[in-house]
């Protein structure tokens, strides 16, 4: 499974997260019977992770951190697809049963270079809109 960033995997992944969410309201009345609470769904969410190696330039055509930043600051909406994948250096997606696309903002990039360890990069997306 990977992340992609306007159709780039983005480059040295090492893991991702994709995450939908129902927002809910009670909607009991005096007419409820029993002990449970009714709720109704009242909107959807989703975000998105993903963590990988700090690359400086990636020959395969990934999202790298450079890249990742510079659409986060410039506020740039990106298109955000789950999806299986496989092919060139495991970056084709493959997968419709599963492949999810929907536009995200970039919301936190984090780059941590702890001594003598590889760096690694954290990068958050918040869905703006609906999860196709």
């Amino acid at each position: 499974m990977r992340v992609m960033v306007n159709g780039n995997c983005v480059a040295y992944a090492t893991s991702c997260t994709f995450h939908v969410a129902a927002q809910t309201e009670d909607s009991s009345t005096k007419d409820s019977t029993g002990d449970w609470a009714e709720n109704e769904v009242t909107g959807l969410s989703w975000d998105a992770q993903t963590e990988s190696l700090v690359t400086l330039a990636d020959a395969g055509g990934g999202a790298t951190p450079v890249s990742l930043m510079s659409l986060m600051i410039s506020k740039t909406v990106v298109t955000l697809t789950f999806d299986q994948t496989s092919g060139a250096q495991n970056r084709v997606g493959q997968n419709a049963a599963i492949k999810r696309t929907g536009t995200a903002y970039i919301t936190d990039v984090n780059i941590t270079a702890a001594n003598r360890q590889n760096s690694t990069l954290s990068v958050q997306f918040t869905g703006t809109g609906p999860l196709a």
